[in-house]
């Protein structure tokens, strides 16, 4: 059967920058080799563009796929690289790479401390991974139609669990 809206597929995958051959596992929060399922056009998988990539394979697949940043997680945008003044900040101690979160019009927005400056702090709201191309090895154990229980069960959720 091939990948398909409402298939249930079944995966394993490794994740790297396909420039540089990092790991991308860490920032993703997924663990090498771990099972992931997702209901394909239902949930969102892992991975931003993973869908689009697996769309129309089928089970037995094993290869490499790769995500541009504009299906995975963006172009990197240089205006959401700016400077805040430290009244603007929390009242915690920061540290370059901290994350930081605040509530904006659409919800919460992530921002991650780039450096400390004299007057607060260089923050970067793009994710850690926009303008980054993904190489994904992945293999593909399971694809199937997804009973009407995982369909209940799905609705309203980012992914599901192996």
């Amino acid at each position: 059967m091939k990948i398909e809206t409402g298939s249930l597929v079944t995966l394993t995958c490794h994740v790297s920058d396909d420039e540089t051959g990092e790991d991308l596992h860490p920032i993703l929060n997924l663990d090498p080799g771990e099972t992931l399922r997702y209901l394909h056009g239902k949930t969102t998988p892992p991975v931003p563009g993973l869908a689009q990539a697996l769309q129309g394979l089928e089970a037995g697949f094993e290869g490499v796929v790769t995500i541009p940043p504009v299906l995975a997680f963006g172009d990197y945008r240089p205006e959401l690289v700016f400077e805040a003044v430290r009244e603007n900040l929390p009242d915690v101690p920061l540290e370059p790479g901290q994350p930081l979160y605040t509530r904006g019009q659409t919800g919460v927005f992530s921002l991650r401390v780039v450096r400390l400056t004299d007057k607060g702090a260089i923050l970067d709201g793009n994710h850690p991974l926009a303008g980054r191309t993904l190489r994904m090895t992945v293999k593909i154990m399971e694809v199937r139609m997804a009973t009407p229980e995982e369909l209940r069960t799905a609705h309203g959720q980012e992914t599901l669990d192996a």
